[in-house]
């Protein structure tokens, strides 16, 4: 194979072409991808047993004797084990004291309106109505009230599954609580680190090359990459949290690896033809794919056996963002290349 592009190399630009409408429509309109409460606040619980657990009946469960918003589960099962995730939105009885509280620590300077946020928080927890002196006491004891409330409903909670399902012996249950102020100020710091180390990469590139197409076309690769990595994330049903963000962040170095070696060799050497270049060019990235999908298959297989959840999602991220390199790379940025050399002659 001396020449795998050949004279119709620019027919290749259909299929990325496709697969970015079909990839928007996977990721922007159904499924969808769907941000998790590292990211927006609220809650998670984490269930496995050894017997097998269904998501209609979890639901039934919870919302006889709970109203939970934003109510939603998905279950997963292996060979050694079944389990459940749930997520909720947060309780606004827990919201609105939150708020309180903020309002009570903000105005400790003056007694009066610091203790009446603190009185009203208390209120809302458990209807007693205390009189205090101290504003900081008022507060500390409106911040025991919370917690107890939060015990008490996380315990019956977990104590309704626990009756209702059958979990069989040794279960595991598992419990996240992310306010919304910390998820919102958690996404606005992993947008900046994005935005910011994907202004970088494009500045290096540019200064590297000095040439608008090769650095447009590597860029476009970065993007098509983790376009295909947010596609696996909706089509697995994986939320965008604190530990997939960095999954994706990984897919832009590792698509400018790949994108660089290929430029480099058709810009700046010599030998030979350039669809020649090309194809030398894709054995050799074809090599270095190979040997990190070699990697990544066991990792998946591994913590899918034993639900090892934050391995399973970064390596299934992982996966589908190098699939989609090797057509970013080789059925689109390699053509463009070509392209852009065949123009300049």
């Amino acid at each position: 194979m001396d020449d795998f592009f050949g004279k119709k190399y620019k027919r290749f630009l259909i299929i990325p072409l496709i697969l970015i409408v079909l990839f928007s429509f996977l990721i922007f309109i159904f499924p969808g991808v769907s941000p998790g409460i590292d990211l927006v606040g609220g809650n998670e619980i984490t269930i496995r047993s050894k017997n097998q657990l269904n998501e209609q009946e979890i639901i039934s469960v919870l919302n006889e004797e709970f109203s939970l918003s934003e109510l939603s589960v998905s279950t997963l099962a292996s060979p050694t084990s079944f389990g459940a995730l749930i997520r909720y939105g947060n309780n606004p009885i827990i919201n609105e004291v939150e708020s309180l509280l903020a309002n009570a620590e903000f105005n400790l300077d003056d007694d009066i309106i610091s203790i009446e946020y603190s009185k009203k928080a208390i209120f809302l927890l458990n209807g007693l109505e205390k009189e205090y002196a101290n504003a900081k006491l008022a507060l500390l004891d409106a911040q025991d009230a919370l917690l107890e409330y939060k015990e008490d409903f996380s315990a019956s909670l977990q104590q309704a599954l626990e009756n209702k399902l059958n979990l069989g012996e040794n279960f595991e249950f598992q419990k996240k609580e992310i306010s919304p102020t910390i998820g919102a100020a958690a996404l606005s710091s992993m947008l900046q680190i994005s935005i910011w180390g994907f202004v970088l990469i494009t500045i290096i590139i540019f200064i590297a090359f000095r040439k608008f197409v090769p650095t447009a076309a590597i860029i476009l690769a970065m993007i098509f990459d983790v376009m295909a990595g947010l596609v696996g994330m909706a089509l697995l049903n994986i939320p965008l949290t604190i530990t997939t963000i960095p999954a994706l962040l990984m897919l832009i170095g590792y698509s400018v690896d790949t994108d660089i070696m290929l430029t480099s060799r058709l810009l700046k050497n010599h030998g030979g033809t350039n669809g020649e270049r090309a194809t030398t060019s894709m054995k050799t990235g074809l090599t270095m794919t190979g040997t990190t999908l070699a990697a990544l298959i066991p990792m998946i297989i591994i913590s899918y056996f034993y639900q090892i959840e934050v391995v399973y999602n970064i390596s299934a991220i992982l996966l589908f963002g190098l699939i989609g390199d090797l057509i970013s790379t080789w059925l689109m940025n390699a053509p463009i290349l070509l392209w852009f050399i065949e123009g300049k002659k």
